[in-house]
């Protein structure tokens, strides 16, 4: 799909996707310490980019969790958001359409890891490196088993609808 040429559907749903990780990510638990929060986005990022694939994934993943990270007064991270997370919501869609499931939520996981908890690094210094990574582990975790819940009914839900 030429990106000059989006249909106002697409465009809204993108809006909307980015919304809904704005608003999931919201819902989030602060981490005493060094300025690092749980939140629930995860989960509709990979919702989004399982059934959707890479371009809506990027897009929610990475406008999603950029606003929500200045929306919740974390703007030092929105940068990072933009990048890491929308680079998670590609590598889930993509995959998603060439490897089982769960392969497309691993590596999704995993670039969030690597890159949350150098971000981690970079902004607080080495001390904060294995917290990030543990609370990113929960929140790719809990994610994946949102999605993995969210995705079977959703698929069902759309081939109907369509």
């Amino acid at each position: 799909m030429n990106p000059l040429k989006t249909s106002p559907r697409a465009l809204a749903l993108g809006a909307l996707f980015a919304a809904l990780v704005t608003g999931a990510t919201m819902l989030s638990i602060p981490v005493p310490g060094f300025r690092l929060y749980f939140n629930l986005g995860e989960g509709i990022l990979y919702t989004v980019a399982l059934l959707f694939g890479p371009r809506y994934g990027a897009v929610a993943g990475g406008l999603g969790a950029a606003l929500g990270d200045i929306l919740l007064g974390y703007p030092q991270w929105a940068p990072f958001s933009l990048v890491i997370k929308g680079l998670e919501g590609f590598v889930v869609g993509f995959l998603a359409r060439r490897a089982p499931r769960w392969i497309a939520l691993a590596a999704g996981a995993l670039v969030m890891m690597g890159g949350y908890t150098s971000a981690a690094a970079t902004l607080y210094g080495p001390a904060a490196a294995p917290l990030e990574a543990l609370t990113d582990l929960t929140q790719t975790g809990i994610g994946a088993a949102l999605a993995w819940i969210l995705v079977p009914f959703l698929e069902k839900h759309l081939r109907k609808s369509r």
